[in-house]
């Protein structure tokens, strides 16, 4: 099981180098015009619910931190079909001696149009970053304090570059 998380590992990490590489050029230019934008949190595996890692908890720190820096938060009454979202997956395999490795992958997620295809739009990943690590299970929750929370403060950056309040 040990060879089989480290293999995890280094692909999860040499996966995430190209995705990021090939998403930051124009990235931050993507955000520019967002007058406010909807959250998605993906759900928490059943390991690591079990140990105490919440969706909600996680909704929650995000929320708070874009709120925080005046990022207006759509709702569903507020929010159309093709408004932008803010994408967290956090993402953990539980390893019998008591660890969980993780990734954490926060994903702007916008229609974009088609140069092949006129007046076609679809849904594409315009800013993207991501993490991964390991952790105790007794501290399970210091993911979201590790990953969550620094990855959501670089796209307020992002965003707040471009868009100034």
């Amino acid at each position: 099981m040990r060879y089989v998380l480290q293999l995890l590992v280094v692909i999860l990490v040499w996966g995430n180098i190209g995705a990021v590489n090939a998403l930051d050029s124009g990235s931050r230019e993507s955000l520019r015009g967002m007058l406010g934008l909807g959250v998605v949190i993906e759900e928490v595996g059943p390991d690591a619910s079990t140990d105490g890692l919440s969706q909600e908890t996680i909704r929650s720190t995000v929320e708070q931190t874009l709120r925080s820096k005046g990022i207006r938060l759509l709702t569903e009454r507020t929010r159309s079909v093709s408004s932008p979202y803010l994408y967290v997956n956090v993402n953990t395999l539980k390893e019998e001696l008591g660890l969980y490795a993780y990734t954490v992958t926060v994903d702007l997620k916008q229609l974009v149009g088609l140069p092949s295809m006129k007046n076609k739009r679809t849904w594409g990943t315009t800013w993207s970053a991501s993490v991964i690590g390991m952790v105790r299970q007794e501290n399970l929750n210091q993911i979201i304090a590790d990953a969550v929370e620094p990855l959501i403060k670089d796209f307020t950056e992002d965003f707040l570059a471009v868009n100034p309040r």
